[in-house]
């Protein structure tokens, strides 16, 4: 982008319009008077960069919405950035659903013994007792992060006398237990050795979830999209990245 600060951001709420199907007529609506853009789902890096400069040198814009993605802005000065960001945000503003209470005790019992803990955030607990966020959390992936940090659609756990025995232990096929299980009406529970990453990403789809609404038709990523990012060398990288800090 020309601009001499750009900022790009994973808001809540414009995520929460980005993966709905009628996302670009109710941008088209919110954004109006603002210089915006809308651009499909394109993995990110170079193809995502490709297709921003193609768009750009077609038409000046400084907001760009990135569907299933999230939020792009230009300005001159930081200043204006972060006053754009505002803007948007305030236009996009969703009221979230009232959340129940989860069970926190009933978790904790749950998991004794087991490499689970509850998350850090109790807010993540309304994607496991709010039953259309965890529909949509058990479909599909809704951003990039959200397959890199969580994989492809949360567990539910069903039965909690099949979770006690086999959860310290890796899976026979070799691969780690599910970062995250969700136990209707109790709550979410996380794996004991979950990073910082998967933790703002269980608060982030609890975010997004609760904000939308019972009606939405929900674009999910495509297999192609989350093999392309799960197999992409510059989120190994980052996995590693995050793997150490928290280590430290």
């Amino acid at each position: 982008m020309p601009h001499t600060v750009v900022l790009h951001v994973h808001s809540v709420n414009t995520i929460a319009w980005a993966v709905r199907t009628d996302a670009r007529e109710e941008f088209t609506r919110r954004l109006e008077g603002l210089a915006w853009r809308w651009l499909d789902y394109h993995h990110p890096g170079l193809p995502l960069a490709s297709v921003v400069n193609h768009t750009l040198r077609q038409d000046k814009a400084d907001v760009l919405i990135l569907g299933n993605h999230g939020l792009v802005v230009g300005a001159e000065t930081c200043a204006g950035a972060e006053a754009l960001v505002d803007e948007v945000e305030s236009r996009l503003a969703l009221a979230p659903r009232s959340a129940t209470t989860s069970d926190e005790d009933a978790l904790r019992s749950i998991c004794a013994g087991t490499a689970y803990r509850l998350p850090k955030d109790p807010q993540c607990h309304r994607i496991a007792i709010d039953p259309f966020s965890r529909a949509i959390a058990t479909s599909g992936s809704l951003y990039p992060d959200h397959v890199v940090f969580l994989g492809s659609g949360l567990p539910v756990l069903e039965r909690v006398e099949d979770f006690r025995a086999p959860t310290s232990r890796v899976r026979p096929d070799g691969l780690p237990h599910p970062v995250a299980l969700l136990i209707p009406g109790l709550g979410c529970v996380a794996r004991e050795d979950a990073s910082d990453g998967a933790e703002a990403m269980l608060s982030c789809l609890a975010l997004v979830t609760c904000r939308l609404p019972l009606t939405a038709q929900v674009r999910f990523l495509t297999r192609d999209n989350e093999s392309a990012l799960v197999n992409w060398d510059a989120e190994r990288y980052r996995q590693r990245l995050t793997a150490n800090r928290g280590a430290d």
